[in-house]
This record gives structure tokens, C-alpha cells and sequence, in this order.
């Protein structure tokens, strides 16, 4: 038998027995029962007595509704965390790059986190103030079974979550790998794994929430702040355009370095000292209009380099070009065997 099933056999016998509602209150709010709790107990019966006892009152269950309200706010809850942890991550790879790594990530990647946050902070903003105001004219919430339960879960996320990073920190410092970036890292893990365990702590009955209504605030503040620091880092929605035009002109810039390796006129004559590198396309239709900004260099007698000029070059990969200030250059090699 459940707790609620007890307390209201509790009620029932007690009116039967010809006990007061004060008194029955009274009794229920001195074992512990909050307010809410004891008044929802006795609003269950009705004042009508018969032989078998107190007639029971209808009952609407509002199960579904609290489980939609609250599986909302702890995802957006979750997506808030997440996509702040994402941010964060990339700004330390940007401020503490790795110097022996030609491929960073790709800043289309913290922009979809970027987007997360602009979508899911106002929204979880406004279901913790409706929480809030719910637990103030309800205390009794803080007890229901769907939020106790996602509560538990989310700390055991947030345990094991913790556990990990301890674990791989003393990991890393035995093996001799500790830099920097991954203390910045580990310690942003730790954080925001904090976070979570102050947000869903279990209140004891009556307390206040002081430390989870500052988690959730620190929350908010950091998606604030990391999207400030964001912007201001990989650029809104100009920066943006300037990037994917970059990534046209380098895909344009592989095909050609291919094509003109493969051209036959090349393969019969040499390498010349200046070229055409749209004479040696097969299939110009399949390029973009940036392919006619290419550029030919000859730049041995096997050799050749092609180059294009790239708006944003802090944001080009250097696994396969070189960089000239604002010029991206790819280097082919032929093989005349």
C-alpha cells in the first residue's frame, strides 16, 4: 500500500471514528504531513456521513499534466547543460590549442550549441519561475513521485559523471599527459557537474531551495556569458556566410589540384609557367564560381601549387593547404614514371 493510500484509510477512519477536520489536520501536520498534503487528504471526502462511513469525493488525477511540465524542464534543463558544456569546451580549445594538431574543430558544430542555448535558456528560464511559484502555493510538489524520480536520475548522471572526470583526471596524471587544456576541461566537467547535483537536490520537508534556485541561475548566467564569449569568438551570422563561402572555394581548390594533376596536355608537355587551371576541368558545371579565382604556380619541375583567397583563414584546415595571410595554397606532386 502506498503512502497516499495510507493516508487517506487514515482519513476516512478518522472521520468514521467522529474525529474534527482540525483535529484530524491537526494530528496528520504533527506526524509530518505538510499542509497541502493534509488539506488535499481531506478534501478527498465529503462531509456526508453514512453507516459505512465518509462519502469519498471525486478525484481528477493530474499525473500527466505534471509529467509533461516536468519531463519539459529537466530536457531543456539537460539541453541548457549540455550545449553550455559544448561552448565552454570550444572556447578552450580556441584559447589552448593543441600546437601539434593541424585539424581544430569546426566552428559550424559550436554554432548548432549556439542555437540550442538562443532556443532552450528563455524556455527554461520561464518553467523554473513556474516551478518556482508552484512549490511556493504547493510545497507538497517537491514530494510528487515523477519528480522525485527524473531528480534521481539526473544526480546519478551527474555522480557518475563526476566519478568519470576524477577518474580519467588521476588517469592522465599517471600516464604524464596533464596539460593545461585538460585541467581547464576537467575542472568545466566538475563544474557543471556541481550544477546539477545543487539544482536537483532533494529538499528536506519545509526547507527552503536558496541552493537550487542558484543553480539554476548560475546556469542561465553561464549560457548568457558563453554565448556572449561565443559570438564574440566564432562570429554571428556574417562570419558565418564568409566561412562557407572559404569552404566552396577550397572544395573547389581540391578538384582542380586533381584535375590538373590528371590533365593530359600536362602529362605530354610538362609543366608549364603559367596555366589556366579551368582548361584542365571535366566538369566546370560542377564548380562554383570561385573556381574561376584560382590560381597556377609552378613550383618545381614535378610540382605545381594552386591558390585561391579565403575571407576567414583562422577558421581554413591546414591538414592539406598552406596559408599565405589571406591565401589558401594546395601543393600537387606528379609522378612522371
Amino acid at each position: 500500500m502506498s503512502q497516499t493510500e495510507e493516508l487517506a484509510g487514515f482519513v476516512r477512519e478518522a472521520l468514521k471514528g467522529g474525529l474534527s477536520r482540525d483535529e484530524i489536520r491537526s494530528a496528520l501536520q504533527a506526524a509530518g504531513w505538510t499542509e497541502t498534503e493534509a488539506e488535499a487528504a481531506l478534501a478527498g471526502w465529503s462531509d456526508a456521513m453514512t453507516p459505512a462511513g465518509p462519502v469519498p469525493r471525486p478525484v481528477r488525477s493530474s499525473a500527466a499534466r505534471e509529467a509533461f511540465f516536468y519531463a519539459l524542464l529537466f530536457v531543456t534543463f539537460g539541453m541548457v547543460t549540455g550545449n553550455v558544456l559544448g561552448l565552454l569546451f570550444g572556447q578552450i580549445n580556441i584559447w589552448l590549442p593543441e600546437p601539434d594538431r593541424l585539424m581544430q574543430g569546426s566552428a559550424s558544430g559550436l554554432r548548432w550549441s549556439m542555437a540550442a542555448l538562443i532556443v532552450f535558456t528563455p524556455v527554461f528560464w520561464a518553467l523554473q519561475r513556474a516551478d518556482a511559484r508552484g512549490l511556493r502555493a504547493d510545497p507538497a510538489r517537491r514530494h510528487g513521485t515523477i519528480r522525485r524520480w527524473l531528480s534521481s536520475l539526473a544526480l546519478l548522471i551527474a555522480v557518475i559523471t563526476l566519478l568519470s572526470d576524477a577518474l580519467f583526471l588521476i588517469y592522465t596524471f599517471l600516464d604524464g599527459q596533464m596539460t593545461a587544456r585538460f585541467l581547464a576541461k576537467s575542472a568545466v566537467v566538475a563544474g557543471i557537474s556541481g550544477i546539477v547535483l545543487a539544482f536537483f537536490r532533494q529538499e528536506r520537508e519545509g526547507a527552503t531551495r536558496p541552493l537550487a534556485t542558484a543553480a539554476g541561475w548560475a546556469i542561465i548566467a553561464l549560457s548568457v556569458l558563453v554565448l556572449g564569449l561565443s559570438f564574440a569568438t566564432i562570429g554571428g551570422p556574417a562570419q558565418g556566410q564568409a566561412e562557407r563561402r572559404d569552404r566552396a572555394r577550397l572544395a573547389d581548390l581540391r578538384v582542380l589540384s586533381n584535375e590538373v594533376r590528371d590533365c593530359e596536355a600536362l602529362a605530354q608537355d610538362g609543366l608549364p609557367e603559367t596555366l589556366d587551371p579551368m582548361s584542365c576541368a571535366r566538369n566546370p558545371e560542377t564548380l562554383t564560381g570561385f573556381a574561376a579565382t584560382v590560381e597556377y604556380r609552378r613550383s618545381g619541375e614535378n610540382s605545381f601549387e594552386l591558390c585561391t583567397g579565403v575571407e576567414v583563414p583562422a577558421a581554413v584546415s591546414r591538414y592539406d593547404v598552406t596559408l599565405e595571410g589571406g591565401t589558401a595554397c594546395m601543393r600537387t606532386y606528379i609522378d612522371r614514371r
